[in-house]
């Protein structure tokens, strides 16, 4: 959400904030492939496809949470409290719907900030954060929500820029929160709508300036980490620089802290955007598509890109 506030200041008025908000359901969306298949990444990725997404809807942009079904279904939730449901870009589906996110607003200018996602594949439950109202909520697969609860921003040091901007349902049934900006992450031994109770623990970002922005589990049970760091010295139009950590799950304390490793600069692999949504998918011949979502900030600098990359987990180092 920081660099959504940045990135305002580079558009004349009135070009990232679009006219009054129609909540209305719409299917007119284009899907642009803009990039094949490439091996020019780090040892053990490759680049399967890249994405551009458009649609003249007000509901459209902003998209910071993803998730990815196991038969490569896309759904993105965006800062505006929407969801985007697609079918595999790269599969032979056409499905392809922007909805409003049945979330409780003060208003029609209320627009839910929604900035991570997760989800359970078996049972088709999925999680919410939100992140100026610092709130967790709990869908089922037909988009109910069953249930929320919310976070005590004060006691966390929380403001309404830094709050839950990364959320993971961890293969044991233990979920992390991450914030925007802060070096204490939050563990819950279980489902947090059902057991809100949590612990804390250290992180250290592996390289400076660059904040947490999504989380995502690979099969073997190491996280990866989606990082992004905002730097005008860069020389070009998005200024941002994305990069990917591994290490294992985090752990509650903090005597030793958190710290993943980069294992993928995607400078110069992919185009230069807001990343903020990452998921994985297993794939038949067991490496992993890691696919990512970028945040348009509603602004005509930048795009919604959909990206599809592709990872042997066995030649990633610790």
């Amino acid at each position: 959400m920081m660099a959504a506030i940045t990135l305002a200041l580079l558009a004349a008025p009135g070009t990232w904030l679009r006219t009054e908000v129609t909540w209305e359901r719409t299917e007119d969306i284009t899907v642009s492939r803009i990039a094949t298949e490439s091996d020019s990444a780090a040892p053990g990725w490759s680049v399967a496809g890249i994405w551009q997404i458009r649609s003249d809807s007000m509901l459209f942009g902003g998209f910071s949470g993803l998730i990815v079904e196991p038969g490569g279904h896309v759904r993105a939730f965006s800062d505006r409290g929407t969801r985007l449901d697609l079918a595999s870009p790269d599969g032979p589906g056409a499905r392809r719907i922007l909805d409003v996110q049945s979330l409780p607003k003060s208003g029609p200018r209320d627009l839910p900030d929604i900035e991570a996602a997760t989800h359970e594949p078996a049972t088709g439950d999925y999680w919410l954060a939100l992140e100026n109202r610092h709130t967790l909520h709990r869908f089922d697969a037909n988009d109910r929500e069953t249930g929320k609860i919310e976070l005590d921003s004060e006691a966390l040091n929380w403001t309404d820029n830094t709050g839950a901007e990364a959320l993971l349902r961890l293969k044991d049934g233990r979920f992390v929160v991450m914030p925007e900006g802060r070096r204490v992450g939050l563990i819950f031994a279980d489902d947090p709508i059902d057991a809100p109770g949590f612990e804390t623990f250290a992180y250290l970002p592996p390289i400076p300036g660059h904040a947490a922005t999504d989380l995502a589990q690979l099969p073997d049970g190491r996280v990866l980490l989606l990082l992004r760091n905002l730097d005008f010295g860069l020389g070009g139009i998005p200024p941002f620089e994305s990069k990917i950590a591994i290490g294992p799950p985090p752990q509650p304390g903090h005597d030793t802290a958190w710290e993943p490793q980069i294992t993928l600069d995607l400078a110069g692999v992919i185009p230069r955007e807001n990343y903020e949504g990452m998921a994985v998918q297993v794939m038949p011949d067991g490496k992993v598509a890691v696919w990512l979502v970028s945040d348009d900030n509603l602004s005509i600098l930048q795009r919604t890109l959909l990206v599809k990359l592709i990872v042997d987990p066995a030649q990633l180092e610790d």
